[in-house]
């Protein structure tokens, strides 16, 4: 695995991160996701793929490599918690997240209330019946 480490920094100079996906007992590759960014940046990935058995780099894969499918799903991934926009987008997420905590307790609330309410009804009609 040392090794391999060492090819990764070398075909990426730049990387921040390097995580490694440990390749089942058959596979004949082994896969390094390598990140340049401080995170929220899918477009500053890429995967170092290596054949197992003899060390070799068969493919490296960037953003610019997959197909539009795959780009914008990565890029919504991080727009969508707020990684993408760094602090303020990360914010926004985090106020979007509160209003709908709001929004759940004030349905909740809402509920109750409108429950209590028909018991209440319903109690005073079972007394005027009897």
């Amino acid at each position: 695995m040392d090794l391999l480490i060492g090819q990764v920094e070398a075909e990426v100079p730049g990387w921040r991160t390097i995580n490694v996906s440990l390749p089942r007992a058959d596979s004949r590759e082994v896969s390094f996701a390598v990140d340049e960014s401080f995170g929220g940046q899918p477009q500053s990935r890429s995967t170092v793929v290596f054949d197992r058995h003899s060390g070799r780099v068969t493919g490296i894969v960037t953003f610019a490599d997959q197909n539009a499918g795959q780009r914008a799903r990565s890029w919504m991934r991080f727009v969508h918690t707020g990684e993408y926009y760094g602090a303020i987008g990360q914010t926004i997420a985090g106020v979007a997240s509160l209003a709908g905590v709001f929004l759940v307790y004030t349905g909740i609330a809402l509920s109750l209330r409108r429950f209590s309410a028909w018991r209440e009804r319903s109690r005073r009609a079972d007394v005027r019946t009897i």
